[in-house]
């Protein structure tokens, strides 16, 4: 019987899942369209959630060489410029061997994962492979692909989908993918500009609340990385003009200063989640199984957690050869997209653009409370760091 399992999708889940399941000793075949590793860096946050099955697999250590660590999580009022919440990770010191928050651009954490599987012998990577279709029975699933070289057809036990919000397996495979787009976008500034002296004591991670305009400042070791909030009603075109960031960061520090503008781009954000995450032999995770706007940095890591569940239930499924496992693979991470991940971005969105002036007033007394109670700080942070229900 084939035992090989394929996984379309070399991005961050992907690979997580082929490192996951090569350390147990499964071969897999992971396919890339792309000739090279996607040089996105959207992404860049890391909770203690991922990190811990970072460790077991083996790449914590080279990606926390590479990232910068945020031992404060902090929330602004902007017109104030107050902070109405700083929570400090250490109150989560007792509950995992990492309390704090890493931000690492996605694309440095996928390298380091190519490099570990091409020293892997269970590990083929097949760049240049465009997924096309796939047929599957009760033992095995062939996939077909298009490459350089005309159409090639691969035979595996199972074929993960984690091939992002463009899942070309999700179409194929005929998932619905229902939910909604946000009218706004975020725009993604990366600088070097020093911040503390327009923002005294402003942390590493910062969400800066606003009715008209709120930003999201995030350190990293290579940048500072500034999100922007951009209407429906504004040209993407428009707002990427030097010119108009600019006037952004002028408007939000409250001065015109020079500084390099290291990257730029816009990008929509969708709240979606998959009807199924399985189809008998064929499964979806990461960004092809759910999406949701990434104002708490949830989107990967769901990903990085359902690649460490799926990797589980597949060895779980092959050592018993019971569907089942598949079964709760789908239901528990699909459970989860839509009553935690869902609704707690949801939650944190509507807390940064909120324009009542009672419930601004409201978050920002409930952000300080939080704050400033160990038990409550406590409790968020495990949410925050996605803590609250290990795997």
């Amino acid at each position: 019987m084939e035992r090989n399992i394929l996984i379309v999708g070399a991005g961050p889940v992907g690979l997580s899942l082929a490192l996951a399941l090569c350390r147990q000793g499964i071969a897999v075949t992971v396919f890339e369209k792309e000739l090279q590793l996607s040089d996105e860096m959207r992404a860049s946050t890391f909770h203690a959630a991922s990190m811990e099955y970072m460790e077991k697999w083996g790449v914590l250590d080279d990606v926390l060489k590479q990232g910068h660590k945020v031992d404060h999580l902090q929330f602004w009022d902007r017109g104030q410029k107050k902070i109405v919440g700083d929570f400090d990770y250490q109150v989560i010191a007792d509950d995992t061997k990492y309390p704090f928050r890493l931000q690492c651009p996605q694309n440095i954490y996928a390298q380091t994962l190519l490099n570990q599987l091409r020293k892997e012998p269970l590990a083929t990577i097949q760049m240049g492979h465009a997924f096309l279709n796939c047929e599957q029975n009760s033992e095995s699933v062939t996939a077909k692909f298009q490459t350089d070289d005309g159409e090639q057809s691969y035979k595996g036990f199972l074929l993960c989908g984690a091939d992002g919000a463009n899942s070309a397996v999700r179409r194929h495979l005929d998932f619905s993918f229902d939910g909604m787009t946000y009218e706004d976008r975020f725009l993604l500034v990366g600088t070097n500009l020093d911040l503390d002296k327009y923002y005294p004591g402003i942390a590493s991670v910062n969400y800066i609340y606003d009715p008209e305009e709120w930003v999201i400042v995030l350190k990293l070791n290579q940048m500072l990385r500034v999100v922007f909030q951009v209407h429906d009603d504004q040209v993407a075109e428009e707002e990427l003009d030097e010119s108009r960031i600019r006037a952004r960061m002028k408007g939000f520090i409250g001065e015109e200063v020079d500084f390099p503008i290291l990257h730029k781009s816009i990008y929509r954000v969708h709240q979606r989640v998959a009807d199924s995450f399985r189809r008998n032999r064929c499964l979806l995770l990461g960004d092809a199984a759910h999406i949701n706007n990434p104002a708490s940095g949830m989107g990967m890591n769901s990903g990085i957690l359902d690649a460490a569940c799926l990797s589980l239930k597949i060895i779980e499924y092959m050592r018993s050869g019971k569907d089942i496992h598949l079964d709760e693979y789908s239901d528990e991470r699909r459970n989860y997209a839509l009553d935690k991940i869902k609704n707690y971005t949801k939650e944190r969105y509507q807390d940064l653009s909120a324009k009542s002036n009672r419930y601004r007033e409201k978050r920002n007394s409930r952000m300080l409370a939080m704050s400033k109670s160990p038990e409550l700080s406590r409790e968020y942070l495990l949410k925050a760091s996605m803590l609250d229900e290990r795997i």
